[in-house]
């Protein structure tokens, strides 16, 4: 029966976004090897225990003492100073969620611990950011109004919080956008291009795609500037890589050997396109190497497999059509990463 269930999770996708937890007693001893605070008999964990030590970030000799306290603080859920096993624990239990990155970013966010974000907590930990001090974000302006009130006395909840900061996120990008187009032409530089992307995108890239922003600015053409409806494509894309793999399977109903077009044999690479634009999230299960040929058709190889096959972009593109979230612009971005990632020219 057990078997059976796991076939089923494995089948429908559902064991990929779910982390075993760990034993409560090799836990502990982690916990106590890092645990330098006794109080009554129990031992704790300070701030510096948990960032410094057991994380191993800011160790060097300049630290902000500040941010050291507020990292902490996402695991201090009392919010005494302290971490108790108890609260470890927890918040290991916590990384094991498919939600762990919001549920952490809210505890991170909820620095009084009561539950609710206000917009004073929001704006204390934006403020201490790098980003923040390289690109202010506008906190008087309208976003924020929508969530937290016209009077910023609004509180916001865990499920509104997580829509607030993919929003954010979002909003963030455009208003870095605006702040670079100082004309109002609708065009930034490609150099200005990478900046934002790093500064404000950096979750969603990997190596691969962050060396070749310059390139794939303009279009890949050489151009030196990255127009608004390019960079809002781009940006999509990469925020919806989940249903780009979904809109392949369609276009192969569902199979990885396929044949959609019969394709020249191109040895398979071991560099997958999904592995280098799938951005830090949950491994694709779908084991592919993409690869960009001079015909322009998207390669398609099982690693497992001799065999590659061609899928055009009109084939491509007629798929994700049948998904209208994914739009002609996206899809031929798509491709342009695709050749640049594999360096096919």
């Amino acid at each position: 029966m057990a078997v059976q269930d796991n076939e089923k999770r494995v089948k429908y996708g559902r064991s990929a976004g779910y982390l075993k937890r760990a034993k409560t007693e090799k836990l502990h001893e982690v916990f106590l090897k890092f645990a330098s605070k006794e109080v009554n008999g129990e031992k704790f964990m300070t701030a510096a225990d948990f960032v410094q030590n057991y994380l191993g970030i800011y160790s060097d000799a300049n630290f902000n003492p500040e941010s050291v306290k507020l990292l902490a603080g996402i695991v201090d859920t009392s919010k005494d100073g302290l971490i108790s096993f108890a609260e470890f624990q927890a918040f290991e239990g916590l990384l094991c969620v498919p939600d762990a990155l919001y549920k952490t970013a809210f505890q991170l966010f909820d620095t009084n611990g009561n539950g609710m974000v206000a917009f004073e907590e929001f704006a204390e930990v934006i403020r201490k950011t790098v980003i923040h001090q390289k690109i202010p974000f506008n906190l008087d302006g309208t976003f924020v109004q929508l969530y937290f009130g016209k009077e910023k006395k609004r509180l916001i909840n865990y499920a509104e919080f997580s829509q607030f900061l993919h929003d954010f996120h979002e909003e963030y990008a455009m208003e870095a956008f605006r702040r670079h187009d100082k004309l109002g032409t609708g065009f930034i530089s490609a150099l200005d291009f990478q900046d934002i992307m790093i500064s404000i995108k950096s979750h969603l890239l990997t190596k691969e795609v962050r060396e070749n922003l310059v390139a794939a600015a303009g279009g890949g053409h050489g151009g030196r500037r990255v127009s608004f409806p390019f960079f809002m494509a781009f940006n999509s894309l990469l925020n919806n890589m989940e249903l780009i793999k979904r809109i392949y399977l369609n276009a192969t109903n569902g199979t990885r050997s396929q044949e959609v077009t019969k394709g020249l044999y191109f040895p398979s690479t071991g560099l997958g396109m999904f592995t280098c634009l799938y951005v830090r999230r949950t491994v694709i299960p779908v084991s592919l190497s993409l690869h960009w040929a001079r015909n322009v058709h998207m390669f398609v190889c099982s690693e497992d497999s001799n065999t590659c096959f061609t899928l055009p972009p009109e084939e491509f593109l007629h798929s994700a059509q049948m998904m209208s979230q994914i739009t002609p612009l996206e899809v031929d971005i798509l491709f342009l990463l695709c050749d640049l990632l594999h360096q096919t020219g």
